[in-house]
């Protein structure tokens, strides 16, 4: 991709992918943070919200093909970024308003088709960077990944302000939301139409691009990378059950009402991956990659269930430092064990196999094991030994690491996800 944009349209570009990343990985977070403990509360069963957040993760897979088409239907990167905006809106809007006509069924659907909204920014986000930066795209990414973690770490408190500061709760006040995003959406498409757009492009012949060798291909460790899937898959499985099931054990379990104080906690052990990042990268560089991706899967199941069985919120601080900062090093990992030409192939099978399986897989098996335990322990207990089981998997994911080859090289890792 050619370097496109300079000057006022960088830095305009730059903001305006900041605050879309803020928002977008912000309304990520509502779901899990703000939606699912409310649906819990009104009653809906574990296996129903496990189910919720599996399809949601399913169709923002499923949904990722779109991205690519709207840039070449609407004409540029930044016009299908407002589109994602939009798509979040309306799901945002749809779940305010199934919550003010007590109608539940619209929320389900706007929780589900949030997550075709959630496919569009980070294609997109960093495409639009790397073509306006081109060679120095890297502390734009920077900034703009930090912004992301920002979104993730505040949303719930603000939503917790929105939605719990009465006496009653105001789960349709995410309205507020849904029209912050659309702002945004509509902020960007104007200046993607008036202003300033990356176009759609196609990849060409390059003459300097490695040669399509098939013997190459055929020297590709198949049971490496296989054995990375499973150790993603396994990992991702039990990080997404603890991700999505956080709000409503704190809610549930540990007797935390759902209100500010709510919101506050979720959003400080959110914001453990702010600093989990850089401290993993920089500890990668010093002790290794495999080490670390190993040690950082055992160190979040040991604190998690450490937290589980103390209840002490710092335990779940770090445990959730270790579930959030992980992914980079595995990425970082696959760049050393892989030829360039290879890196992407192999990115592309556990970003789009393993982390996926691992987002629905996770969510669901922890949701309809909760439900299982509902008759035998209560809420309180089924909650509590569904995610002990499923941590399980983390224990195995973590030693599957002995088995990983020593890289030939090293790779700088990304500080920000």
């Amino acid at each position: 991709m050619m370097q496109e944009g300079k000057g006022r349209d960088r830095a305009t570009i730059l903001g305006l992918t900041s605050i879309g990343h803020f928002i977008n990985d912000g309304n990520m977070w509502l779901i899990p943070g703000i939606i699912l403990p409310i649906l819990s509360q009104v009653g809906v069963n574990y296996a129903v919200i496990g189910l919720l957040s599996a399809l949601y993760a399913a169709i923002s897979a499923l949904a990722s093909p779109l991205v690519p088409l709207s840039i070449k239907w609407l004409g540029g990167h930044m016009r299908a970024m407002a589109l994602g905006m939009f798509l979040w809106a309306f799901a945002i809007g749809l779940s305010s308003i199934g919550f003010l006509i007590h109608d539940l069924f619209l929320v389900y659907i706007g929780v589900v088709l949030a997550g075709v909204g959630a496919a569009y920014y980070h294609p997109i986000g960093s495409a639009l960077l790397s073509a306006t930066y081109g060679g120095t795209a890297g502390s734009a990414l920077g900034i703009n990944g930090a912004f992301g973690s920002l979104g993730r770490a505040l949303y719930p408190l603000i939503g917790s302000v929105l939605i719990f500061t009465g006496s009653v709760s105001a789960a349709y006040n995410l309205w507020v939301l849904a029209f912050i995003t659309l702002i945004v959406g509509l902020s960007v498409l104007l200046y993607g139409i008036y202003k300033f757009d990356v176009k759609a492009y196609r990849r060409g012949n390059n003459k300097d691009d490695p040669p399509n060798n098939k013997s190459t291909m055929l020297r590709v460790s198949i049971m490496l990378i296989i054995l990375l899937f499973v150790i993603t898959l396994l990992r991702n499985t039990a990080g997404q059950g603890i991700q999505t099931f956080l709000g409503i054990y704190i809610n549930k379990v540990l007797g935390v009402k759902l209100s500010v104080s709510y919101g506050e906690i979720l959003s400080i052990l959110l914001a453990s991956a702010i600093i989990g990042q850089p401290i993993l990268g920089w500890l990668s560089d010093k002790i290794g990659r495999r080490f670390m991706a190993s040690f950082s899967t055992f160190a979040f199941a040991i604190l998690f269930i450490a937290f589980i069985y103390t209840g002490n919120l710092v335990f779940a601080f770090f445990a959730i430092l270790f579930v959030l900062s992980n992914f980079p090093l595995i990425m970082a990992v696959l760049g050393d064990l892989f030829p360039r030409e290879q890196v992407s192939w192999a990115t592309s099978i556990v970003w789009n196999g393993a982390v996926t399986g691992g987002n629905v897989l996770g969510s669901l098996i922890t949701g309809l094991l909760a439900q299982y335990y509902v008759p035998i322990y209560g809420e309180v207990g089924a909650l509590e030994h569904a995610l002990l089981i499923v941590l399980i998997l983390a224990f195995i994911s973590g030693a599957l690491w002995s088995a990983v080859p020593k890289p030939p090289k090293r790779s700088k890792v990304p500080l920000f996800g």
